[in-house]
């Protein structure tokens, strides 16, 4: 085959006969059909811009949520698609497209049925019977944020931006914090409030009355 190929590149430099076809010449050593370039057509590839925002700059915007009253479980599963980003319509499961979120009156959440008790948080150290534990009682006395951090750290995506969207999470025990310059009118800023406990965050822009 090899062979045969050789032979008609030969001849194909040369003049074919009158009565020469192509149709007798096997398919790979057809000569190939180039297309003609004409007014109004392109030929070759054209290469389109990317129709996906994958390189676009993110805008973070912030949230304020009031932890009064709620129950720590419940509260931390609707923090979660706020500091991934899944209540935008531009969300990407690859890239942190995630908002910031500040929690206010996080001491003054609900643990409900005997979890202040019955509920553990293990630890090891490494050692041969190194295995100890504290209950949320303890837990909250020493420091009052822990319980929902934890919460909001267990229920994230277990990969490489679990770390940089919990950077995104502010926790204060009271009323007070320290980001006023960022909730003011005209700025990406919303109050997250919750109309059911399975509902999902209803975000409300801040207003003037607002501001701190």
């Amino acid at each position: 085959r090899r062979r045969s190929l050789q032979i008609l590149t030969l001849f194909s430099r040369i003049a074919p006969p009158s009565n020469w076809c192509c149709r007798t010449m096997p398919a790979y050593a057809r000569p190939r059909a180039r297309a003609i370039e004409t007014v109004g057509r392109s030929v070759g590839r054209r290469i389109r811009p990317r129709a996906d925002k994958m390189f676009e700059d993110i805008e973070r915007a912030w949230h304020q949520v009031d932890g009064y009253g709620q129950v720590c479980g419940r509260l931390a599963s609707k923090l979660v698609p706020l500091l991934c980003g899944k209540h935008k319509p531009t969300y990407q499961p690859q890239r942190d497209m995630g908002d910031y979120v500040v929690v206010t009156n996080v001491a003054k959440t609900v643990h409900t049925g005997k979890a202040l008790d019955q509920k553990r948080y293990y630890r090891h150290s490494g050692y041969a019977g190194g295995l100890s534990y504290v209950t949320l009682r303890q837990l909250i006395a020493s420091n009052p944020l822990e319980p929902l951090r934890r919460a909001v750290y267990g229920m994230l995506p277990k990969n490489k931006l679990r770390e940089q969207r919990m950077r995104r999470l502010r926790l204060y025990p009271g009323a007070e914090h320290s980001h006023g310059a960022q909730f003011k009118p005209g700025l990406p800023a919303f109050t997250a409030e919750f109309d059911h406990k399975d509902s999902p965050a209803v975000l409300r822009p801040v207003t003037r009355d607002e501001t701190p």
